[in-house]
């Protein structure tokens, strides 16, 4: 079993609560908050493969190209308020840990393919998921995003799977479900009522596939 991070395992952030934990960045660095807003969405691609090292590093990184060059004082509450914004983004769905429980208990072993910057690779091991899970491959480590095929692949040689045995379960993010499906993945859309407006990055615009509408519901899927 291969899960997507965000919008799956935890469920999918606001717009407005993605741009109200910006602002607090961009005034902990001195930056206009609306420069700092478009600087982080303009330089998402680079960021999820690693750019600026970590939390701090990254927004020193952005800061810069934005003709800022922040304090270690602003760069370490920048980061603060970041890594805890983004760990509230990540609070994982409270059906989350019984379901990948019930699928541990059934042998299956479990991955996380996620996309992401510095914080999750940071907070991830102190999940309540996280020992549950068997493999984690985050893009800001290996500098792979989806839907290339480099994390799926990895991720299934990690769980000791061939893709054509395994099922991946995803929001639709960066197109990750024709990602999973062409590296023979059973691809499954995860979408939850009530989160169609959550921000989503490269957001798929059809699918002809199975599709759950909780993460409950996934463990049907397997019992099929």
């Amino acid at each position: 079993m291969l899960f997507d991070f965000y919008g799956t395992l935890a469920p999918g952030r606001s717009v407005a609560a993605q741009v109200a934990a910006r602002t607090a960045q961009a005034e902990a660095l001195g930056i206009d908050p609306p420069a700092l807003d478009v600087e982080l969405t303009a330089t998402v691609d680079d960021r999820f493969r690693g750019a600026g090292g970590d939390v701090e590093g990254s927004l020193r990184w952005v800061a810069r190209r934005l003709g800022v060059d922040p304090t270690p004082d602003q760069l370490q509450r920048a980061g603060q308020i970041r890594l805890a914004a983004e760990r509230s983004f990540g609070e994982p769905r409270p059906d989350a840990v019984d379901v990948l429980r019930s699928l541990h208990e059934q042998g299956l072993r479990i991955g996380v393919v996620s996309d992401c910057s510095a914080e999750l690779p940071a907070y991830f091991p102190s999940l309540p998921i996280a020992p549950y899970v068997d493999a984690a491959v985050l893009s800001f480590v290996t500098g792979h995003r989806k839907p290339e095929p480099q994390n799926y692949l990895a991720c299934c040689a990690a769980l000791g799977i061939e893709p054509a045995d395994g099922l991946y379960v995803g929001d639709g993010g960066s197109d990750e479900l024709a990602g999973a499906r062409r590296v023979g993945l059973r691809a499954v859309h995860l979408a939850v009522p009530g989160e169609q407006e959550s921000l989503v990055y490269g957001r798929h615009l059809e699918w002809d596939g199975e599709v759950v509408n909780s993460l409950s519901a996934v463990l049907a899927l397997v019992a099929a």
